[in-house]
């Protein structure tokens, strides 16, 4: 076989394995089977990159919507997203994109800040089909974005912290099912485990969501975390962390337990089989965090004022690490920020704790 005749072969390969990466992205992914084939690429391309799986659904949910918004504004009974082709996709130009940004803001009354994110996702595509010669321009640049208001992060206070720990740990709630009291006796340590590991190390839920039992190293006291853009970081462990983690693991059946590297470290369980599961979905999660924390504002006056989320215990963690005088680098290293001005969200702490210092500093 000659050299030429090789690399005829060597793209047929690069070919099939687009098609079991497509296949992949299907199977995992809600909606990406109604995209067209040229954004069902670029997802591919999201995937060999590392994206995480929160970031490629959510984009595959942005472009459904922008798709969903052009067939509000076509004549044709038989739009279908799946069936636009590039070269009319192409046609779309600055003025399209302004229209759209208007209907974001006054139809659909999005916030500034998702609406940035919408036009991230079309941006971004744009950005791939430049690099891979397919088109020379971006329509999304240069267009004039909504301002996003300064927002300071809502966050927990540390007796709140300890507040909401106790509450998730008590088991003593004579008002509970029977079901919700046997979901007590299964989960009740994995839960409490979740909500100290997102306050004490800053994890994005994404990430603590798909922790295998591997990325936790005892000796040393640390956690590997692969967060956004595959960017690896580790983070240091408290004895009193690990020690949560140990107690969570010896809480468990050992026929549950997760024993091996790549096992997940955190389960689920199946109350129609009355089983457990060997791990827990990011969305699972998240539903637990918002039970457990509206369960707990019911002793907990000031969380009732508060919405609460996995992201704001991540608040929690960056604004009590400045009230401890870390500086904003290391927090910028342990959050994973990629962005010093990410992180400079949080100046508002060291803003207030100045403010105190010149209060205090008086000479009469």
């Amino acid at each position: 076989m000659s050299l030429f005749a090789k690399l005829n072969h060597i793209q047929t390969s690069i070919e099939n394995t687009t098609s079991t990466h497509k296949a992949q992205l299907f199977s995992t992914y809600k909606k990406a089977n109604e995209l067209p084939s040229f954004i069902q690429d670029y997802l591919v391309s999201r995937m060999s990159l590392g994206y995480s799986p929160s970031t490629i659904q959510r984009y595959i949910y942005d472009f459904y919507f922008f798709f969903s918004y052009v067939k509000r504004h076509t004549d044709d009974p038989a739009f279908s997203a799946s069936s636009i082709q590039l070269v009319d996709f192409l046609q779309l130009e600055k003025a399209g994109i302004q229209h759209y940004i208007s209907y974001l803001a006054l139809e659909v009354e999005n916030e500034p800040r998702t609406i940035n994110r919408k036009l991230s996702a079309l941006q971004s595509l744009f950005d791939y089909l430049i690099k891979e010669g397919l088109t020379a321009t971006n329509p999304v640049v240069g267009v004039e974005r909504p301002k996003l208001g300064k927002r300071e992060p809502v966050y927990l206070t540390q007796k709140e912290v300890k507040q909401l720990l106790n509450a998730i740990r008590a088991t003593e709630d004579h008002h509970v099912s029977l079901r919700q009291k046997m979901y007590q006796e299964k989960l009740n340590s994995r839960d409490f485990l979740v909500f100290y590991l997102l306050i004490s190390t800053g994890l994005r839920i994404s990430e603590l969501s798909s922790l295998k039992l591997k990325q936790v190293n005892v000796e040393r006291r640390t956690l590997s975390v692969r967060g956004k853009g595959n960017k690896e970081r580790t983070i240091p462990l408290a004895t009193e962390t690990i020690n949560m983690i140990e107690d969570y693991l010896r809480s468990l059946p050992k026929d549950a337990r997760p024993q091996y590297p790549d096992d997940a470290l955190f389960i689920g369980y199946d109350f129609k089989k009355g089983s457990y599961i060997k791990s827990v979905s990011l969305n699972a999660l998240q539903k637990m965090i918002q039970r457990q924390i509206k369960r707990a504002s019911q002793t907990i006056a000031s969380l009732q004022n508060k919405q609460i989320t996995a992201h704001k215990l991540r608040h929690t963690f960056a604004t009590a690490l400045i009230e401890n005088g870390v500086d904003v680098l290391t927090i910028q290293s342990l959050l994973g920020h990629e962005s010093i001005a990410t992180t400079q969200v949080y100046a508002h702490v060291q803003d207030r704790a100045r403010e105190q210092a010149i209060e205090q500093l008086t000479y009469s």
